[in-house]
């Protein structure tokens, strides 16, 4: 069981199918196990198995010894059961279930007694259950070379996991399940090389061993087997039958195959040993009389021979020329690729950048459009302006009147004013008067002053600034 969940387990919630690598155990037994299946995952710390096999239409219950560990497998598993499997049986508590496979990923190794469980496990599984398992080797030839210099060190993980209590073989695989009464098949392998950097295994370094010693544990087929992937039935008679049968089949196939190679073999053998020697009789007889012209023959083809040496001479000189050419051919269709690539790159960025100026013209466009209907209003408001500046002009013009008349009727009053002073005489009523047409006077002129200021400052001046601003934009772009 898988006693510290919190070892570097898959993460269950971006582990896919398509994401497993052909070279790992998941994979392997997820592909032993059919759809629709009702499946016993023993150890299935956070259900990350599981959630892989849910989505194959199969439905999981999970065990594990720790209960944070099951709290994550809930949401994959459709029973969750907390149990030490070296405390309680299988059948207590799993009582009137049965399942049509049972998975041990990594598990019987970290038992005390894994042949009693894999015999109890026999009792829930369906008339045509199996178990599907994966099993380090302990044969790995890391771990012969790192005994050979007296190691033997655990780890967090690996074969030599600080949590293992068992340790197998090929050989003792096949007897932990045949023991309790299965029909083993160890169906798959997981690999890494002897001097992988692989924390998984004990590190050594090839040149610390002799070149004999590491030949034969190479010549080993299990040397470099880090798992070992098993498919177990429960033995009937029928099933050992099936297989010794299966077996012989195959034997007697393979047998009768060679003897009918053989005797195609030895007839053809035969047919042709016959043909060829009438053949070889006829070709005697001619080879004799040939043999006089070659004679004649080989004398010119010795004088040829010369003549074609010098050529043969001249055509390697040149063939070691067009060689030369061919390199520098290949180089140059390296670069020729090479700035192909280049140019497929650029146009692609031609491309992009083209479609980013076509939608930059398409934005332009439309703020013309709303350019232009801000233009039509403006010009719409500024003939209101010219309106309301020709009203403001002949009011302008009326109060520049008034203004002259009152600064008149101001200079005849100051002049009344003298004349009053001078002569005294003019009751004082008169004077009274004369100082209020002057305040009245004054005070027209001081509004007609806030009329023109009131001008200069108005709506009219602002859009006449506006305009010709408006004016000065449209001529640049232009």
């Amino acid at each position: 069981m898988a006693k510290d969940w919190s070892k570097d387990y898959p993460s269950a919630e971006h582990l896919t199918q398509e994401g497993l690598d052909e070279n790992t155990s998941l994979r392997k037994m997820f592909y032993l196990i059919g759809d629709n299946q009702r499946v016993v995952d023993f150890g299935c710390a956070t259900g990350y198995f599981a959630q892989l096999l849910k989505k194959k239409g199969c439905i999981v219950t999970g065990v594990d010894i720790n209960s944070d560990a099951l709290k994550v497998a809930e949401q994959y598993c459709t029973e969750v059961i907390v149990a030490d499997l070296d405390f309680v049986s299988v059948t207590e508590i799993l009582p009137r279930q049965e399942f049509d496979v049972a998975v041990f990923g990594d598990v019987l190794e970290h038992l005390r007694n894994p042949w009693k469980i894999l015999e109890e496990t026999k009792q829930i599984l369906k008339k045509d259950g199996y178990i599907v398992a994966s099993i380090p080797n302990i044969a790995h030839g890391a771990i012969r070379l790192s005994l050979l210099e007296g190691r033997f060190e655990y780890t967090e993980l690996g074969i030599l996991d600080n949590t293992h209590l068992r340790f197998f073989t090929r050989k003792t695989v096949e007897e932990l399940f045949e023991r309790p009464g299965y029909l083993v098949n160890i169906a798959d392998r997981t690999k890494i090389e002897i001097f992988s950097e692989n924390s998984l295994i004990p590190q050594n370094k090839r040149e610390q061993f002799n070149s004999d010693t590491i030949k034969q544990i190479e010549e080993d087929e299990d040397a470099d087997t880090l798992q070992f992937i098993i498919r177990a039935d429960p033995w009937t008679i029928e099933g050992e039958y099936a297989a010794i049968s299966d077996r012989d089949s195959k034997l007697l196939e393979e047998s009768q195959h060679s003897q009918s190679q053989l005797q195609d073999t030895q007839a053809q053998f035969w047919e042709r040993s016959q043909s060829q020697l009438q053949v070889t009789q006829i070709e005697l007889e001619r080879s004799q009389s040939q043999l006089q012209e070659t004679q004649i023959e080989l004398e010119r083809s010795q004088s040829q021979l010369q003549v074609t040496q010098i050529e043969l001479e001249r055509s390697q000189s040149q063939l070691q020329v067009t060689q030369i050419e061919l390199e520098r051919s290949q180089s140059q269709l390296q670069e020729t690729q090479t700035e192909l690539e280049r140019s497929q790159s650029q146009l692609q960025e031609t491309q992009i950048e083209l479609e980013r100026s076509q939608s930059q013209l398409q934005e332009t466009q439309i703020e013309l459009e709303r350019s232009q209907s801000q233009l039509q209003e403006t010009q719409i408001e500024l003939e209101r302006s010219q309106s309301q500046q020709q009203e403001t002009q002949i009011e302008l013009e009326r109060s520049q009147s008034q203004l002259q008349q009152t600064q008149l009727e101001l200079e005849r009053s100051q002049s009344q004013f003298q004349q009053t002073q001078i002569k005294l005489e003019s009751p004082y009523r008169e004077w009274q008067e004369t100082q209020r047409l002057l305040q009245q006077a004054q005070s027209e002129w001081q509004q007609a002053q806030n009329i023109i200021q009131a001008m200069e400052t108005s709506k009219f001046w602002k859009m006449r600034k506006f305009w010709f601003q408006l004016k000065q934009i449209f001529r640049l772009r232009s």
